[in-house]
């Protein structure tokens, strides 16, 4: 588990994070009288300093080491404090991190999320220092705890704003295409005709009609008509612009917005989407199928409606249907 951020909101939550880290490690250098202070975040073979105060800057937030190279290793396997005021005479006198760090004390302690070590809390000296006490240990395990208990926070947050995104998706998106539904381009179409009428620009769109969609889940079965549907969304959404936005509007038909395009473009692009569609590999049971589209244009007239932006651009659709 990590702290990674990208919303606004996350943004403003990862700063505060920061400040709570700067300050606890700020208080427990000055609580036990060690220089160092280091938060890290640790993988299975990988530590990495998140942050970390040092008074000659010998270690810098960003620094990357083998797990295995530190005594945060310890910490990590044993998920439990470690202390040692004098390193030179433990078990650890041998291990390559007092050299790497230049610790001759080290006091760290596990940061836990959901039974999950992701980081230590560590202290440490170049020099020897007073043997730590149980509220040495007790104090660093809590200020350990601190720091998990706001990562944990932070990621229930994360869960949060992220499913109440998806529910905002799937309110707006048909499940069976993947595009948006009637309700989201309801809502665009509205803005952008209030947008047309204070700034002059044109709205366009474009009405789709599936002419085989009747008689695809007569003769093959709806599951031949979901098919087509979802080839149909496919390839209109590998054709579009950044800009355009595609919904499935009913059944058999599906509205086009084409913001800053003229008829022609629009036409163009239509056309071009009957012609891809109709050459799209397409196969119900065992016979191979070419499918067809009717289209329609509709360009939004001063004071127009929604209701009569979309019946524009159905009457043209019929019209190209009949013709």
């Amino acid at each position: 588990m990590t702290t990674e951020f990208e919303t606004d909101d996350q943004t403003e939550m990862a700063k505060m994070f920061e400040h709570r880290v700067e300050a606890i490690l700020k208080l427990g250098i000055e609580q036990f009288g060690l220089p160092v202070g280091i938060f890290s975040a640790v993988g299975e073979e990988t530590y990495e300093i998140r942050q970390v105060f040092h008074p000659e800057n010998a270690l810098t937030s960003g620094m990357e080491f083998d797990l295995e190279d530190t005594f945060c290793s310890q910490v990590v396997s044993g998920k439990k404090v470690l202390a040692f005021h004098d390193v030179s005479k433990s078990e650890l006198g041998s291990h390559p991190a007092g050299k790497k760090f230049g610790f001759s004390a080290y006091l760290g302690a596990p940061v836990m999320v959901e039974g999950e070590c992701i980081g230590t809390l560590a202290f440490g000296s170049a020099s020897p220092v007073d043997a730590f006490g149980k509220h040495d240990r007790d104090l660093v395990q809590l200020f350990a705890d601190s720091i998990g208990q706001t990562v944990a926070h932070i990621h229930d947050r994360k869960a949060l704003d992220q499913a109440r995104s998806n529910l905002a998706m799937l309110a707006d998106t048909d499940p069976l295409t993947g595009l948006y539904n009637r309700r989201y381009m309801e809502d665009v179409l509205r803005t952008e005709l209030e947008r047309s009428k204070r700034y002059g620009n044109a709205v366009v769109i474009g009405m789709v009609y599936f002419d085989d969609l009747k008689n695809l889940n007569e003769s093959y079965g709806y599951d031949a008509g979901d098919a087509a549907l979802k080839l149909f969304a496919k390839v209109a959404s590998e054709m579009m612009r950044e800009t355009d936005i595609i919904a499935r509007w009913s059944d058999k038909e599906f509205i086009i917005l084409m913001p800053e395009t003229g008829a022609a473009g629009a036409l163009n692009y239509l056309q071009r989407l009957t012609d891809h569609v109709g050459a799209a590999d397409f196969q119900a049971g065992n016979a191979q199928l070419h499918l067809k589209l009717s289209v329609g244009l509709g360009i939004a007239e001063p004071g127009d409606t929604l209701d009569q932006l979309v019946s524009r651009a159905a009457v043209a659709m019929q019209q190209s249907k009949q013709a």
